[in-house]
């Protein structure tokens, strides 16, 4: 429990407590004292030469124990005056103590994939936070050159492959028109072209995958007649399992570019035709609030299941290996679909759609 508590109250805490324990402990030992000194004055009176008392030998108790009360309030009330001073020194002295590491853990929150490369600047102390920040920095250098170098060769491993597929689809190509092909050939032919088609659109999706993507120049992009022009590319694989897209007209439009808006929803609603049973809907709604804008594209598929709603964003990763061999696909499109929603500023989540199916949700700031 004490685990979940802030350190700098932590800190506090376990200090108070120290100076709770030792005040009480001095106190204790002080009224024990106290209270031999009051019995050895009441017990001895002080004598003269002649070993005749000074005073006369009154009861002293009295006046001893009214003295004695006092000063046992007195103690009390310095306990927990010095517990309540230490504990609020404590506290501000525990923030000034931490703020290095606060400020360190600020720099390290702030860091991300644009920003890697840039150095949290060393505090002027010579301590182990200053130790920690150097190991830190040397830590997001190699990420960075890590990340750099995988980036690379995803993209120059892409490029090169486009070169041969191309090749090897136009010699498939011309070897299809051939008219001397027996039922087993062709069958071949055609299973190959599908492998082809595939291997294509994976490498097509790294070097999408791969590109920094940079919004050099924004336009508003109205969205309708984009997912309209979206909609009439799959209108071919829709029409095969009798599948109909309804987009809600709409006048609303979202600043950025329409290419990568473009692949957005291409790659949302190719899913969507993917993974949706025949003689279904696909649904594309919106909603304009005051801040930001919500576009839902809704399918009535076999749905993501709550585990897996917020990993499906990651390169490669798939629900249902055995599915996913089935309709095909690379595993990069949501991928894409995220990298390029993060360059807009908007942000994508997917929740269940009733009775059955997805609605992946996405959200742009006006």
């Amino acid at each position: 429990m004490l685990k979940k508590i802030p350190l700098r109250i932590r800190f506090t805490l376990v200090a108070s407590l120290f100076l709770l324990v030792s005040c009480v402990t001095l106190t204790l030992l002080s009224n024990v004292s106290a209270a031999h000194m009051m019995k050895a004055v009441t017990v001895v009176p002080a004598m003269d030469e002649n070993s005749t008392p000074i005073l006369p030998l009154e009861p002293a108790e009295p006046i001893g124990n009214a003295y004695y009360q006092v000063f046992q309030q007195k103690t009390v009330i310095a306990t927990v005056f010095i517990v309540f001073v230490g504990s609020v020194a404590t506290y501000f002295a525990a923030g000034y103590v931490l703020k290095p590491i606060r400020d360190l853990s600020n720099e390290v929150q702030r860091r991300n994939i644009e920003n890697l490369g840039e150095p949290i600047a060393l505090p002027q102390s010579a301590d182990e936070i200053r130790q920690l920040t150097i190991s830190f920095n040397q830590m997001m250098t190699d990420l960075q050159k890590s990340f750099l170098l995988q980036k690379e060769f995803s993209a120059n491993a892409a490029h090169e492959l486009r070169t041969p597929l191309t090749v090897m689809r136009a010699k498939l190509d011309v070897f299809a028109l051939s008219e001397r092909q027996n039922p087993e050939t062709q069958e071949m032919v055609t299973a190959m072209s599908l492998q082809l088609e595939r291997l294509s659109k994976l490498i097509e999706d790294l070097l999408w995958f791969s590109k920094d993507l940079p919004l050099e120049k924004t336009s508003p992009v109205p969205l309708y007649p984009l997912l309209c022009d979206v909609a009439e590319e799959l209108s071919g694989v829709a029409g095969e399992k009798e599948i109909k897209i309804q987009i809600e007209q709409t006048k609303c439009f979202v600043l950025g570019q329409d290419n990568l808006l473009e692949r957005v929803f291409y790659n949302l609603l190719e899913n969507a035709v993917k993974y949706s049973p025949p003689q279904t809907v696909i649904s594309i709604t919106f909603r304009q609030e005051r801040d930001f804008l919500k576009v839902w594209v809704a399918d009535q598929g076999e749905g993501i299941p709550e585990d897996y709603r917020n990993t499906v964003f990651e390169p490669f990763f798939r629900v249902d290996q055995s599915r996913s061999r089935t309709v095909g696909g690379s595993g990069l499109g949501l991928a894409v679909c995220k990298k390029i929603l993060e360059r807009h500023h908007a942000k994508i989540m997917v929740r269940a759609n009733q009775p059955c199916g997805s609605i992946f949700e996405i959200i742009f700031s006006s």
